[in-house]
């Protein structure tokens, strides 16, 4: 078995094709994996079927060579559940179907643009899963439309591009099928704007318009917490965004920012009725920013903390978290 330094304890099985390298299994127990961008030189350009699975795949009859990445650890002992975040290959093109199944402890992937086939059940299973970093601009084509084709749980999307982070919210839905008997005809039913939001793209490319659009359905379902999460990304790193777009922002954020204080948390803070978050120190808001940047608190909860923009306490703060945009969330910067 050959070896090669890496980041992580790994044990790879491999198989040499016509772009590159597949690697068909990865064993580790480790909860941070970094795959390698490349093996002997060739460039890592797919994951096979169950690659981090608990379920191992048959490789019967496959041409396969395996690899040792090691830290200097002990070899491994294969645990899907122990894997928490998972860093795909830069130059990576397919994902294989079931290639995260039962990763039950799984939380956050990276990957770059380069990915253009996530298989069907990639994520089945995948219940901690919350975010995902797209080392990618966010106007461009990825696989995001095909992740989120495969959850239907609430996912946070950073776009990463250069300096730049440009945080998404995309909302959680739910279906069922609904038997109308006696015909036995089963009826789709779907609860939740979250199926709206998966639709805004264009082919492969997020459509900025129609996801600034949906926020009017989170408003007909009075789903303001939602909304002022997704308001706050927005309002934070603006890529896109309109005029009016910025405005329902905005008013959404100002309308329902107060109650949202006390529902989001801030009762961690110490800050628990209306008459404490109107007077909230600048201490309060560090720690609150803080806690954003060890991703302990959402970002949305961090503005919701300081709800009321007309406040000139609050600039710095809002200011802070906003990334200096301060004529895009219309605080008073004096």
């Amino acid at each position: 078995m050959r070896c090669i330094d890496g980041e992580n304890e790994l044990i790879l099985t491999c198989e040499t094709q016509a772009e590159g390298v597949c690697i068909l299994r990865c064993e580790t127990r480790d909860p941070v994996v970094l795959l390698p961008d490349e093996i002997d030189g060739a460039p890592v350009t797919a994951l096979g079927r169950y690659v981090l699975s608990g379920r191992a795949p048959d490789l019967s009859g496959r041409d396969t060579f395996s690899v040792r990445v090691t830290c200097g650890g002990p070899l491994p002992v294969h645990e899907a559940d122990s894997i928490r975040a998972v860093t795909l290959p830069k130059q990576l093109k397919t994902v294989g179907s079931y290639a995260f199944y039962n990763c039950r402890s799984l939380e956050e992937l990276t990957m770059t643009d380069s990915v253009s086939a996530f298989d069907g059940g990639s994520l089945m299973n995948c219940l901690s899963l919350h975010r995902i970093r797209l080392l990618a601009p966010p106007g461009g084509a990825t696989c995001l439309p095909k992740i989120l084709g495969e959850t239907a749980s609430e996912l946070d999307v950073r776009f990463l591009h250069g300096d730049a982070c440009t945080p998404l919210l995309f909302p959680a839905y739910t279906e069922e099928l609904e038997d109308l008997s006696p015909a036995h005809i089963f009826q789709r039913r779907i609860h939740g704007a979250g199926y709206s939001y998966r639709q805004c793209f264009d082919g492969a490319a997020l459509n900025f318009r129609q996801y600034d659009r949906a926020l009017s359905e989170l408003a007909e379902r009075h789903d303001f917490a939602i909304a002022a999460r997704v308001a706050v990304r927005r309002l934070a790193a603006p890529f896109a965004l309109s005029d009016s777009a910025r405005a329902d922002y905005l008013a959404v954020l100002r309308e329902h920012g107060g109650p949202l204080a006390i529902q989001t948390g801030i009762a961690g803070l110490g800050v628990i009725n209306d008459f404490h978050i109107r007077h909230i120190g600048e201490a309060d808001v560090a720690k609150a920013i803080h806690m954003e940047q060890q991703r302990a608190l959402d970002i949305g909860h961090a503005v919701v903390l300081l709800a009321n923009f007309q406040q000139p306490g609050f600039s710095a703060g809002v200011l802070d978290v906003a990334g200096g945009h301060g004529e895009v969330l219309g605080v008073d910067q004096g």
